[in-house]
């Protein structure tokens, strides 16, 4: 009789053991496997949930890093990060099958419980050991409850918003009561945050006696929208649009989620083939209130509808939406969204058989791979496009994604001559700016500082990234030149480096990582801190280089050149610091003024603030009047270039 492998006897005992730990009538799922996570645990009793849930990620062991007071496993970084970002409560637990222990640890309390010098590295290894000494077993359910409801208390502490009444005039006639009811039922779902008014109200729809315009009334706006209706409208036909524009109105009046839902239930009852409401989705404008809610949920459900009724040009529409969701949260890039994104295109892909759409969609699908990292996939569908519709092979944007997917898959060259076809395609000099970041990662820092000057000099709409890489690639072509990155033997040297105490022989050996590869993360982690220490008159430059190569990970880089910038004056300083801010901004959100509030809290005297958080959150708003162009890009595109 054959015998199972041993990891699959492990993960059965592990997971068995679990179970045992938690009361009989808690319902345990298994819910996303592919995120690294085992279990979705739902305190009940009585058939009755006790509390929100919470999920568990199991790492069972059979070695001796284990014993009765805890066990010793291994988890992954990129998994780590997930986690500590999750809108959930995450338990990391460890099974040692030896002695059958049990033990775990929240995710967001390690932070907490590490040194920043360790939460740092979580951001360079692949792996990372953590020591998990709280025994599952000991722990009463209640004491569970509490950690769980503790995780959600902020969030359940927020008072409701007041609710928001809206008032709709219809025309005398007879469907008038209809159009009203089902408007009236329709927004019921959203009580107690909407009411349906008679006389005072924050929103007015006021439609007009021929049923063509729709008045739209709310705070300073005012406008007349057209209803496409005929002059005698069916009650069923003046429902639906009545119940379009009211949820642009209320994602206007600040009810984003609310009317986002509102809007997915409206497609649901109206959206049909030649339908009025299907023609007024082809307008983008109605879009805009999935995209105001970044709920990526509410732009699934809108796309699968419009699909399932074979809607293609409005489910592109939707389809652009989830793709502007997903560019604009890095948090929604790491959960099972982007699976689901890629999911609805594979859909429509399947309902479609036109050939410029399916040039479309295999162009939208290849765009989200090469932002996902997925370069060999993007290169596929990106073929694909063209073979679908000749007519990408005469746009720069195209070229310019082959050649983004061609350099995550590793083939530099062919990327660079994709650059350079892009641009002899167009006079837009963000090409420019993609070409020279080729470059740039290519450690060809003189061709790459040519470019770099070239897109800088007079241009009204500069990228923070490229920014940040002109005003860097100086100080790398002097310090380390020009050459082929050696990115392992780098890696290998930085990573013994960082194990060395003293730290006059810590530098020289980081300088080592550094002249194999400039570019290398690890190595800059540590090297830009001990050299800014040693040379305070030149820290500025060490820190922004290392916010130039790490800052999408490193909020720590991010703060400290913004910090090292105060003391420089002159236009360049300044661009340099809002081009970090907004960056950070991208990458991290809150996180950065936390951390900017721990830094200086921890270096000062008296009043932890010292009106420097201030000072940060009031270069916000010029960061973003400056780089306004930028609004609904994606800065991993950049990366990638």
């Amino acid at each position: 009789m054959p015998t199972r492998p041993r990891a699959q006897v492990l993960e059965t005992l592990s997971r068995r053991a679990f179970h045992e730990a938690l009361p009989p009538d808690w319902r345990i799922q298994d819910p996303h496997r592919e995120h690294g996570l085992d279990a979705r645990v739902q305190p009940v009793e009585r058939r009755k949930a006790q509390g929100p849930a919470f999920f568990a990620s199991i790492e069972p062991t059979d070695d001796g890093q284990g014993d009765d007071t805890g066990v010793s496993v291994t988890f992954r970084t990129e998994r780590l990060r997930e986690y500590l970002d999750a809108a959930h409560p995450v338990m990391l637990v460890g099974f040692h099958a030896p002695t059958n222990g049990l033990f775990f640890a929240w995710v967001h309390r390690l932070a907490a419980s590490h040194s920043a010098e360790e939460r740092m590295r979580w951001d360079f290894q692949k792996n990372v050991r953590l020591r998990l000494e709280d025994a599952l077993r000991a722990r009463e359910p209640d004491e569970l409850l509490e950690e769980v409801r503790e995780f959600f208390g902020a969030r359940e502490a927020m008072p409701p918003p007041a609710p928001i009444r809206v008032r709709l005039e219809l025309p005398p006639g007879d469907i008038s009561q209809e159009v009203h009811d089902a408007v009236a039922s329709w927004m019921d779902t959203a009580r107690p945050r909407v009411r349906l008014e008679s006389a005072q109200a924050e929103v007015v729809l006021d439609v007009a006696a021929d049923w063509r315009s729709i008045r739209l009334e709310c705070a300073d706006l005012r406008h007349a929208l057209p209803t496409s209706l005929p002059p005698e409208p069916t009650a069923e036909q003046a429902a639906g649009v009545v119940r379009l524009i009211a949820s642009m109105a209320l994602s206007l009046a600040g009810l984003r989620h609310d009317a986002a839902a509102l809007l997915v239930e409206a497609l649901h009852a109206s959206a049909w083939p030649e339908s009025i409401v299907a023609r007024l989705l082809l307008q983008p404008v109605v879009w805009n209130v999935l995209f105001a809610t970044e709920d990526f949920q509410d732009v699934l459900g809108a796309a699968e509808v419009l699909a399932a009724r074979e809607l293609t040009p409005q489910a592109l529409l939707a389809a652009r939406v989830g793709l502007e969701v997903l560019r604009s949260r890095p948090d929604v890039r790491r959960s099972e969204a982007p699976q689901r994104y890629r999911a609805m295109l594979a859909l429509l892909l399947e309902r479609t058989n036109e050939a410029a759409a399916r040039g479309a969609l295999h162009a939208h699908l290849a765009h989200h791979l090469r932002v996902s990292g997925l370069g060999r996939e993007a290169v596929h569908h990106l073929r694909l496009a063209a073979m679908n519709d000749l007519g990408h092979l005469q746009r720069d944007d195209w070229w310019s994604g082959m050649a983004g997917a061609l350099l995550l898959r590793g083939c530099a060259r062919q990327a660079v001559a994709c650059y350079a076809y892009a641009a002899t395609l167009t006079e837009d000099r963000s090409v420019t700016a993609l070409l020279a970041g080729a470059y740039f990662r290519l450690r060809r820092f003189g061709d790459a500082g040519r470019l770099f000057a070239q897109w800088f000099d007079r241009n009204p709409e500069l990228e923070p990234r490229r920014v940040l890489e002109h005003f860097t690639t100086p100080l790398l072509e002097q310090t380390f030149g020009s050459g082929r990155r050696q990115v392992g033997r780098a890696w290998r040297r930085a990573a013994e480096a960082a194990a060395i105490e003293d730290p006059r022989r810590q530098v020289d050996a980081l300088q080592e990582a550094l002249q194999l590869d400039p570019l290398c993360e690890l190595a800059w982690a540590h090297f830009a801190q001990l050299q800014a220490e040693m040379n305070t008159e030149t820290g500025a430059n060490w820190w922004l280089a290392r916010a130039v190569l790490t800052g999408h990970r490193d909020v720590t880089a991010c703060f400290k050149a913004m910090e090292s910038l105060n003391h420089a004056s002159g236009q360049a300083p300044g661009l340099l610091r809002i081009s970090i801010l907004w960056l950070a901004l991208r990458h991290h959100g809150e996180r950065f003024y936390e951390e900017a509030e721990r830094h200086f809290t921890s270096d000062s005297e008296g009043d932890p603030s010292g009106g420097y958080l201030e000072y940060l959150r009031g270069l916000e708003e010029p960061a973003r009047t400056f780089f306004r162009h930028l609004d609904g890009t994606d800065d991993r595109v950049l990366q990638d270039g």
